[in-house]
């Protein structure tokens, strides 16, 4: 970087001191030239639906803030390449935007990169955030009083399945079966003394 540019830089902080910067996430946003911010709800026509009660006929939806930024800093480049990674992560991140307001959990939907003549020496960008809702899981434990709840506790009772005996019809296959094997053995003894 050149002597004269860090003069400037010097010279620009200096009467930029007190006046706070927008940020998204850790990357300064130099300008941001116009803000829009939409809330909006789904909201159901009819408050009973295929005969059940419909609790949240009226569901708030995600915030959407739309921003024009122009960068016209020395770290132009890294804060493109910061915005293009940020949009990758799809990480929620902090939006602060000048002293003014505060969002959490913003993401980046899209990013439009503007190309205009008039600004050849600087970055405009159309960047789209939307603000989500992060949902933690929490798992408490508890503790049960067995007496009163007429529970052994970790003490359970175990049954087994009782083996019924056979039916008469059954006896009478397996009888069957069994006289026909004495048979088959004593023909094959007979037949055996014969040849023998």
């Amino acid at each position: 970087m050149s002597l004269f540019n860090n003069l400037m830089q010097m010279i620009g902080d200096y009467f930029n001191t007190g006046k706070e910067k927008s940020k998204l996430g850790d990357i300064e946003l130099d300008i941001i030239s116009e803000k829009s911010r939409t809330m909006s709800a789904t909201v159901t026509n009819r408050r009973v639906e295929k005969g059940f009660n419909i609790a949240d006929t009226v569901r708030k939806e995600a915030m959407l803030i739309n921003i024009t930024v122009v960068d016209n800093s020395n770290q132009k480049e890294f804060n493109r390449k910061s915005l293009e990674q940020m949009l990758e992560a799809g990480e929620p991140v902090l939006f602060y935007y000048a002293g003014r307001d505060k969002y959490e959990n913003i993401v980046i939907e899209s990013i439009e990169e503007i190309e205009d003549y008039t600004k050849k020496e600087c970055f405009t960008y159309y960047i789209v955030l939307r603000q989500i809702t992060v949902a933690e899981i929490k798992s408490t434990d508890v503790k049960t009083d067995y007496k009163k709840a007429k529970s052994t506790g970790g003490k359970k009772r175990r049954t087994t399945a009782k083996v019924k005996g056979a039916t008469n019809t059954e006896k009478a296959k397996i009888e069957a079966k069994a006289k026909e094997k004495e048979r088959g053995k004593s023909s094959l003894k007979q037949l055996g003394g014969l040849v023998g």
